[in-house]
C-alpha cells in the first residue's frame, strides 16, 4: 500500500468569508487537510514560517503579497524528517493571487526530488 503524507499550509486569524472579515480558530486549508488525511489515512504535516503573518487580515495581504513580489522564500518551522516511503504527497494551500504562498513554495523546493506522485488543492 502506497504511503501517503498531507502537507499543507493554512490560515487561522482574520480572513475574508463570505463577504465579510471573520476570525476563524482553524484555516479553510487546514479544515480540508483533516478531510483528505481522513479518507485518505495520510500523515500529515503543517508548513508554517519562523515568522508568521500578522493576524490583522489587511496587514497579512500587505505583507504576503510583498513577499510575492519579491519573490521571497521564507524560513520555515520545520520539514518532514523525510519523505522516503511517501509515495503520494498531497500538498495544500490558500489562493495566494492565483498562485501557492511563498512559504509553500519554499516546502515544494525542499520536497522535489524522487519519484513522487503530487497532488495539489487549494482553497479560498
Amino acid at each position: 500500500m502506497a504511503k501517503k503524507l498531507v502537507a499543507f499550509y493554512s490560515r487561522a486569524d482574520e480572513n475574508y468569508v463570505n463577504g465579510m472579515i471573520q476570525t476563524l480558530e482553524i484555516g479553510n486549508t487546514e479544515i480540508a487537510a483533516g478531510m483528505i488525511q481522513e479518507l485518505t489515512g495520510a500523515d500529515l504535516f503543517k508548513i508554517e514560517q519562523i515568522k508568521p503573518y500578522a493576524k490583522d487580515y489587511n496587514e497579512c495581504i500587505a505583507q504576503a503579497q510583498a513577499d510575492q513580489q519579491r519573490d521571497a522564500r521564507p524560513k520555515l518551522k520545520g520539514y518532514p524528517e523525510t519523505l522516503d516511503g511517501y509515495d503520494v504527497i498531497y500538498l495544500g494551500y490558500p489562493d495566494s493571487w492565483t498562485t501557492m504562498p511563498v512559504a509553500v513554495f519554499t516546502a515544494f523546493e525542499h520536497m522535489a526530488g524522487g519519484e513522487k506522485v503530487i497532488r495539489l488543492f487549494c482553497t479560498f
